[in-house]
């Protein structure tokens, strides 16, 4: 009986198949028919590339599966055979591998980029469909290959476990630059992958195997194993072929030098043939069970720790917009991941999710971000206060944020608890903001706060907070420059509420050169600005707007987003961006103001 793909994968590398469709195309079938019917029509063609494969050394032999999903087969009236056209293409390619491959069964996206019309819930029960059949033909895995939207991805990934126990692949498609059409790093989509529960991610077609080299080596360590599958170079159209250029030898060179900066699932898409899959084992060698990855150098780890986040790009080259969502005080978390959910598909760069804020219990704020980001793929910032934790904690929650790849951190001291109150609650303030801003700092640079090497690259987008609600405007700018010294590349300000005090941060932090995002909290109603201005710490709401919504009475929500509005339309040029903190989670009055921000 052989072995789990994934206790392998941890071990050697392995090598997969090549391309499908392109071989049956060779082979006389036409472009404008199913494919994926050959495996009831034409079994005896299919099972020939899948033997093809075999003998030149694939140990992975992907079914005919590819578009066997329900919305692909609908447009060739095939939507009522999805199970019966799946278990087909599993039984095929497991005659071939019998006890020495393993069976991948393929999965690509519902249609091409922008045609995926399935409401989120359907699409999951899709790809879950297509599962269930390749699993009960006899798959040892799952890949899911050729997605060029992360958040389809994301969404088949979810599908997909929620329907099969059997390991699941996840890859993209990248540009030439190593990113996605819509600009996201193969890390970031790599990152939110694992996240939600892929146990192998990978980048195929798309690209050939120069550009997935290079996008391998920027790529820095991965928790799980690593699959590159590159086309064959760039097709050339000749007459109704498309022709791949690169030679079998050239295309082997190429992808067997991605084991070396870790990948461990290598095989071929677009254009290649058993030919390239053949060149691709000999040049990994006869001793093929012995190639590891290493791993990587000082120098690497060293590279590594300048990588930016996206947040932290998103920062430098243009504006940002922030919105904060509190965790529950209890354990229902949908309301609050659907509130996210929305938010990313407006366009937010990044959720923040604050961490008990008055000191009052709630959620897990970390569980909260990796459940945020996986159902969404969006960037999360995540508060981390000084007040919950000894310096052992504090040391300990800073690794797990780095090794969950949570790297962008706000860096607070935390409200206290209430004095008076008969529980026994007590801050424990072993770090304070500047204190936990130096010791994130001194993690980016390889070492925790007893000089300790952490060996693998960390790279914090270190946020601070700044209050400007204050009579003492020098002193808070002081301490912002002190937190810059300390190590902080970004501040987050306190929510305001008047043009005069947007000015005075203006004139006052003029020299500052770190970005500083506006902090904007919508009013919900007359009691909500009675309470923010008279017991919230360093908030501060004029007179003029507190009357304001007085006079609005049922009204209020709707009159706090006009004074927001009326603030940040103001405001929008002069800062790095917005951080909007709705209040009560009302996320709807930040989508709001990010529409009319033409967001």
């Amino acid at each position: 009986m052989r072995r789990g793909i994934l206790d392998v994968l941890r071990e050697r590398v392995v090598v997969a198949d090549g391309a499908m469709g392109s071989l049956l195309f060779e082979r006389g079938v036409d472009s404008s028919s199913c494919y994926d019917a050959l495996n009831l029509t034409d079994p005896a063609l299919v099972r020939s590339i899948h033997q093809a494969y075999a003998a030149a050394g694939a140990e992975v032999l992907e079914t005919n599966t590819f578009g066997a999903n329900r919305a692909k087969l609908g447009r060739f009236d095939l939507g009522h055979r999805v199970r019966e056209i799946n278990l087909r293409g599993a039984e095929l390619a497991q005659a071939e591998a019998g006890e020495d491959r393993w069976v991948a069964g393929a999965m690509g996206p519902l249609g091409r980029l922008g045609e995926e019309t399935a409401a989120p819930g359907e699409t999951e029960e899709i790809f879950a469909e297509q599962a269930r059949a390749l699993v009960e033909g006899g798959v040892d895995f799952i890949m899911l290959e050729t997605f060029a939207s992360l958040t389809l991805l994301l969404s088949a990934l979810r599908g997909v476990k929620g329907a099969v126990s059997v390991p699941v692949a996840a890859q993209m498609v990248f540009t030439q630059r190593g990113r996605t059409h819509s600009g996201r790093s193969a890390r970031e989509c790599f990152e939110a992958l694992v996240a939600a529960g892929a146990d192998i991610v990978g980048l195929n077609c798309g690209i050939g195997p120069k550009n997935s080299l290079e996008v391998v080596r920027a790529l820095g360590p991965v928790p799980v194993p690593l699959s590159v599958l590159p086309n064959a170079g760039f097709p050339e159209a000749a007459g109704d072929r498309l022709m791949y250029a690169s030679s079998p030898e050239y295309f082997a060179r190429q992808t067997a030098a991605c084991a070396v900066h870790g990948a461990r699932l290598l095989g071929g898409c677009c254009g290649t043939g058993p030919e390239h899959i053949a060149a691709l084992v000999k040049a990994l060698g006869s001793a093929l069970p012995e190639v590891r990855i290493e791993a990587p150098s000082a120098e690497e780890r060293t590279a590594g720790t300048a990588v930016p986040t996206r947040l932290a790009r998103r920062l430098q080259e243009g504006k940002v917009v922030l919105v904060e969502l509190d965790p529950p005080k209890h354990l229902d978390t949908e309301p609050v991941l659907r509130a996210a959910e929305a938010l990313a598909a407006a366009g937010v760069d990044a959720i923040t999710i604050a961490e008990n804020p008055l000191a009052v219990p709630r959620l897990s704020n970390i569980t909260l971000a990796g459940m945020v980001r996986a159902r969404t793929g969006a960037d999360v910032v995540v508060h981390l206060t000084g007040r919950d934790r000894n310096l052992v904690g504090m040391q300990s929650t800073i690794m797990g944020l780095a090794a969950s790849n949570l790297h962008n951190v706000l860096a607070v001291t935390g409200d206290p608890p209430s004095a008076g109150s008969a529980e026994r609650v007590s801050g424990v303030y072993d770090l304070r903001s500047m204190e936990l801003i130096s010791l994130l700092a001194g993690f980016n640079r390889g070492r925790n706060h007893y000089g300790d090497d952490m060996r693998l690259p960390v790279n914090f987008c270190i946020g601070a907070a700044f209050n400007p609600n204050t009579r003492n405007m020098a002193l808070q700018v002081g301490r912002m420059e002190k937190k810059i010294a300390a190590g902080a590349t970004h501040f987050l300000t306190q929510p305001v509420y008047s043009r005069s005090r947007v000015d005075e941060i203006l004139a006052a932090t003029a020299h500052v050169k770190a970005p500083i995002v506006l902090g904007i909290m919508p009013l919900a109603s007359h009691r909500n600005a009675e309470f923010l201005h008279n017991e919230f710490p360093g908030i501060e709401i004029p007179l003029e707007a507190r009357e304001r919504m007085a006079r609005a009475g049922d009204a209020g929500q709707r009159e706090g987003i006009e004074i927001a509005w009326e603030l940040l339309e103001y405001a929008w040029p002069h800062f790095a961006g917005v951080y909007i903190i709705p209040p009560f989670n009302r996320y709807q009055m930040a989508l709001e103001l990010m529409r009319r921000l033409g967001l």
